[in-house]
């Protein structure tokens, strides 16, 4: 199974232009701030926007290239697409909906309808097979939109944020279900989630979105060493700086030094300060941290077993600390606090 779009055009102020190249089956997550064009891109991909500019090979087979003019119309892409908002027919049973596309590729009503059984036997829903979609709960919703989407045996699976509807305690048991559901899927699957435990969890490789265009793809341990945009770090929960290296040292776009462990690579660079090395003091701390400087608490956030402290000032920082270092700091009182990171806590790498 492969996939090779080139995907450009223009919608509203957003402007998109994406390449995409997946070798192999698999889930690909696609991730990206609201309005980066990650909806508007698997839309691209069905069919359902046309491009201005580019072309969308599947399996070898031409879907769209605006340069030869070729078009294939949504009906007969080999794609299937799981919507938001799951977009079930109201007035149709869960058999019904799920045998419509068949049915609307000439397959006869009782192919169509043996193969809905079939499906919805897979997702686990034959009971549901006669409900309409007003007395479905949101996770049987999902499965029943999955179940639709599946039956028409696609070679390209389009899930945009398949989870967002479900409540925080459905989510965990539900996404548990997908992951499995999607591995036995054999073709290409592109989902798009705002949820970084999904993208992890779903994806063997992820491609973020901003503006309109991929800044980062990989695997999600490739993100995770080597974040390389603000948004990334910020999913991942690092700190993360840009700047050049400078006699030993990194000097950030904002005048400031950072003091990391040799050997540095040249030029430009980014820094990243994982906050469970920040380390915050009241006083002026003693020892070998080689990077020290003043900051004000701002916020806590409670993670886990962790809290996350906000510090803004010259050179904001997230720190992760244990709770008996804010009681004993009173950081919930925020103020002025030291802000101490070792040299060799510091990752380095080329921008």
């Amino acid at each position: 199974m492969s996939l090779e779009a080139r995907v450009a055009l223009r919608k509203g102020t957003l402007d998109l232009d994406v390449g995409l190249t997946v070798e192999a089956s698999g889930v690909v997550v696609l991730l990206g701030p609201n309005a980066a064009g990650k909806t508007t891109l698997l839309r691209a991909l069905a069919g359902l926007v046309p491009l201005e500019r580019g072309r969308v090979v599947l399996d070898g087979e031409v879907l769209e290239d605006t340069a030869a003019g070729v078009r294939v119309p949504t009906e007969r892409r080999p794609i299937g697409v799981v919507f938001q908002d799951y977009l079930l027919f109201p007035h149709m049973t869960s058999l019904e909906n799920v045998a419509f596309g068949l049915r609307a590729r000439g397959t006869p009503r009782a192919t169509a309808r043996a193969r809905a059984h079939e499906m919805l036997d897979r997702v686990g829903l034959a009971e549901a097979a006669g409900a309409r979609p007003r007395a479905l709960s949101g996770g049987q919703a999902q499965r029943v939109a999955l179940a639709r989407a599946l039956a028409t045996d696609p070679r390209l699976l389009l899930l945009d944020e398949p989870l967002a509807a479900m409540d925080a305690g459905a989510r965990a048991e539900l996404r548990r279900g997908l992951t499995r559901h999607l591995a036995a899927f054999p073709g290409t699957c592109l989902v798009i989630t705002h949820d970084p435990i999904e993208a992890m969890t779903l994806g063997d490789k992820l491609v973020v979105l901003e503006a309109g265009r991929v800044v980062q793809a990989g695997t999600p341990e490739e993100l995770s060493s080597h974040p390389r945009s603000r948004y990334v770090a910020d999913l991942l929960g690092l700190n993360l700086y840009r700047g050049r290296v400078d006699q030993g040292a990194v000097r950030l776009t904002g005048g400031q030094r950072l003091i990391a462990a040799d050997p540095l690579p040249q030029g430009e660079v980014f820094a990243v300060v994982p906050p469970r090395a920040v380390a915050l003091h009241r006083t002026l701390p003693d020892g070998s941290p080689r990077n020290v400087w003043r900051g004000e608490v701002q916020d806590l956030d409670v993670v886990g077993n962790h809290v996350r402290a906000h510090v803004a000032g010259e050179l904001p920082v997230i720190a992760e600390v244990t709770p008996g270092a804010v009681a004993s700091l009173r950081l919930d009182d925020g103020g002025p606090v030291y802000v101490a990171v070792k040299a060799m806590e510091i990752e380095v790498y080329e921008a």
